[in-house]
């Protein structure tokens, strides 16, 4: 896989996955933005957060350069996202662009399994497995697209990003 991509099977049980999706499914139902799902900013009462941050521990210990960067940097903007049969962010992409310049890296938990996952731009593809984190860098090194599921099922993930920041910032 690419370089400092990071991939984590089991992350969060069947169940823990379960929960997520219908806390928030019901919170999403009929709201579709421009990408062609059905997406909800998580701001409180999150559940499994203190598992979800974890995960960064476990990057910077795999790739410990990214403590070299000349500003600190957290993670935020947690979302849960719905997509329905034959839907998917099926144009290549970055998560760093210049309405989000401070973005570092990406970071997305799968939430259901599928015959699908996210494609990157060199064709590799990371699997949607219902449990599996994957953290990766923001720019253009990784463009990637969500795939469609195949199978016609909803697809379920949270995503989020980890940006630069100053202590005056009020990230999530």
């Amino acid at each position: 896989m690419k370089d400092f991509v990071y991939i984590k099977d089991n992350f969060l049980t069947d169940d823990e996955c379960d929960q997520i999706i219908s806390t928030y499914k019901p919170k999403v139902d009929g709201y579709v933005d421009y990408t062609g799902y059905n997406s909800f900013f998580i701001t409180e009462n999150i559940p499994h957060i203190d598992k979800i941050i974890s995960i960064t521990g476990e990057y910077v210990k795999k790739f410990p350069e990214i403590q070299q960067t000349p500003n600190q940097w957290r993670m935020g903007d947690l979302r849960f996202q719905w997509w329905e049969p034959g839907k998917s962010f099926s144009n290549f992409h970055c998560e760093h662009t210049l309405d989000n310049a401070r973005r570092v890296a990406g970071f997305q938990i799968y939430l259901s399994s599928h015959n699908c996952g996210t494609e990157f731009y060199t064709g590799e593809v990371i699997k949607s497995v219902k449990g599996r984190a994957v953290i990766f860098p923001a720019f253009w090194t990784h463009l990637h697209r969500g795939q469609v599921c195949p199978d016609n099922l909803d697809r379920y993930m949270i995503i989020g990003y980890y940006f630069y920041h100053s202590d005056k910032d009020q990230l999530t």
